[in-house]
């Protein structure tokens, strides 16, 4: 979709490029489709899984925290003392770089400072090599697993492989 000025947009006519980078019939399709279901407005998050995700609210987020704190707890054993937080949630990397929003992480933090970035990183490995990979981030001594995208369907999943 071009926007611009009629000068602006007659140059882009003109230039050789436009053919190529014009966009497929698929792509148009696709684009008509999502602007349908905005048009529609009618359960809007329930149709746009990223739109429910970015919409979540923080004490759900939190109760979700709260459900899984245990089985990390568990995984993590008596070398790590594992909190619930509040956190930002990176929405967009391209195309929102530093928007962020209100969100709840599980913490994972050693108990002992002796050592704690090997513990850190080793139980960050542990957790990325599992059949279905939970990746966080490393911050303020702390492995941090923000929930906002951690679906019902994904506890089941994290209950069965951190059991």
């Amino acid at each position: 979709i071009l926007v611009g000025t009629k000068v602006a947009i007659a140059r882009i006519k003109k230039h050789p490029l436009k053919r190529a980078l014009r966009c497929s019939k698929l792509t148009l399709a696709a684009l008509e489709a999502t602007l349908r279901i905005y048009a529609s407005a009618h359960r809007l998050p329930e149709r746009l899984p990223v739109l429910a995700l970015l919409t979540r609210s923080e004490a759900d987020i939190r109760a979700a925290c709260e459900r899984v704190r245990p089985l990390f707890a568990r995984f993590a054993g008596e070398r790590f003392a594992v909190r619930i937080e509040g956190c930002a949630s990176q929405i967009g990397s391209g195309s929102l770089p530093v928007e962020r929003l209100p969100s709840a992480a599980v913490v994972l933090a050693p108990a002992s400072a002796k050592g704690a970035g090997r513990a850190l990183e080793a139980l960050a490995q542990r957790l990325r090599a599992l059949p279905v990979p939970v990746v966080g981030r490393i911050g303020d001594n702390a492995l941090w697993l923000d929930c906002r995208t951690l679906l019902p369907a994904d506890e089941v999943t994290l209950a069965a492989q951190l059991g």
